[in-house]
């Protein structure tokens, strides 16, 4: 794991940047803490998936903070992004760029402890793969990047969401007991399994996910497979505000 710091208020960027460090300190991590001036300085020296957390200043003049994450959003859609600011005012933009928290300064220790923290949950869990077999080579799948799974025949096609589809020889039951019985993966019909992160809404006898596939389900079990996926949301909701 690596941290940017992108802050074009030096001051600012020095404390924030020591008490990271004394966190990570105290829970025996050596995890390198990079600062820049501001994006543009970034940018010129970013590569994809070297950083697992941004903490972005907001109010800066070559390149606002919400432009940082808009644009940094682009080219790492899993990077956990975190404002820092004096004003709350852009709050409602933040979440926007799904922006994984909004602090305000002046800093304070035990404030930033807890998102540190809340931050590596987060990525311990986005950190679930499964191990399947291609092709006859053995392959990772972040579970995370599950959208759906569908038998054929003695195989099941797993998509996920960058568009690629895997085929492995296995049973759906295979693959929900190798998930640990994952609640996101939610059956929706005779060996058909989708991930509810991604479920965009049922209509009639059809589930749509967010890349726009169309899956049939079964009418009969249509209040089962909308409780099941409330009941899935509710509980990743009530998880997030206890962090």
């Amino acid at each position: 794991m690596r941290i940017a710091i992108i802050d074009d208020e030096k001051s600012q960027a020095d404390i924030l940047y020591s008490i990271c460090s004394a966190y990570f300190h105290e829970h025996k991590q050596d995890i390198p803490i990079d600062c820049f001036s501001d994006g543009t300085v970034f940018f010129d020296s970013f590569k994809e998936n070297v950083y697992k957390i941004a903490f972005v200043d907001i109010f800066m003049e070559k390149m606002n903070g919400i432009a940082v994450a808009e644009k940094l959003r682009e080219k790492d859609r899993d990077i956990i992004i975190v404002f820092v600011t004096t004003s709350p005012d852009f709050m409602m933009q933040a979440f926007s760029v799904h922006a994984f928290h909004y602090i305000t300064k002046p800093y304070k220790a035990e404030q930033i402890y807890k998102v540190l923290s809340d931050a590596s949950s987060f990525i311990s869990d986005n950190s679930r793969y499964i191990e399947v077999v291609c092709d006859r080579q053995n392959t990772l799948i972040s579970l995370k990047e599950i959208v759906s799974v569908e038998s054929d025949a003695h195989y099941i096609k797993i998509g996920v969401v960058s568009g690629i589809t895997y085929r492995t020889r296995m049973t759906v039951t295979e693959f929900i007991e190798l998930t640990d019985n994952d609640k996101r993966f939610i059956t929706v019909n005779r060996g058909v399994v989708l991930n509810a992160d991604y479920i965009k809404g049922i209509e009639g006898s059809v589930c749509t996910t967010g890349n726009g596939e169309r899956f049939p389900i079964k009418i009969r079990e249509k209040t089962r497979i909308e409780q099941s996926i409330r009941e899935y949301m509710f509980k990743k909701i009530r998880e997030n505000q206890r962090r």
